[in-house]
């Protein structure tokens, strides 16, 4: 099932889901969850192959510490798969959190057919940032859509803080995208002045 909706919101140029509402046309919330661990696989396996082809230290830092959260995403999004798979109701973001932890998530794609964020091997540092953001953006409105979708109040506070992550990223990946554009300059502050007082 997620393969289909996985293909059907891919674009040509990145393999990045066109459109986060094209997961919304359903209102199965197992459906919803699919979608929204496959955005989590994607987005991780891209920040992993941003860490592996930039050369400054700190970008490099940045999408590595941005894979290692999107892995605890899929965890809680999985343990919330395996509860709604299981006839059980969601989970408060608390126990989701807790059962991740305590590994008792599944690993829901191994046999999914899932296509691939790609980036160029020739991009640079700011091609793959301005995607990482790209990434984020889309992510952020998928969980805007479904958390506006569901009547559950477990399932809610999952998507809500989603977008709280996910818009966290944002900032950092912004921020370092201004930074490596415009250096000297680091979260809209300058970070040291040539001028003599």
């Amino acid at each position: 099932m997620l393969g289909t909706f996985v293909d059907t919101a891919i674009s040509a140029e990145h393999g990045l889901a066109s459109e986060a509402d094209v997961f919304m046309t359903v209102d199965d919330p197992i459906a919803v969850l699919k979608g929204a661990v496959g955005m989590e696989f994607q987005g991780k396996e891209f920040f992993e192959d941003a860490a592996g082809k930039v050369g400054h230290p700190r970008t490099k830092i940045v999408f590595e510490s941005l894979a290692k959260q999107e892995q605890k995403h899929i965890d809680v999004l999985a343990e919330e798969l395996r509860r709604l798979q299981g006839g059980q109701s969601w989970a408060s973001l608390t126990e989701a959190q807790v059962s991740a932890k305590a590994g008792l998530t599944l690993s829901v794609f191994q046999e999914e057919r899932m296509k691939h964020l790609v980036l160029d091997p020739n991009a640079g540092e700011l091609e793959a940032l301005k995607l990482g953001i790209e990434v984020e953006q889309r992510s952020i409105e998928y969980y805007r859509n479904a958390g506006a979708r569901v009547s559950d109040p477990h399932a809610k506070e999952v998507f809500n803080w989603l977008v709280g992550q996910e818009a966290g990223h944002l900032t950092i990946l912004s921020s370092e995208y201004e930074y490596r554009s415009n250096p000297g300059f680091y979260y809209d502050t300058m970070e040291f002045s040539l001028e003599v007082m």
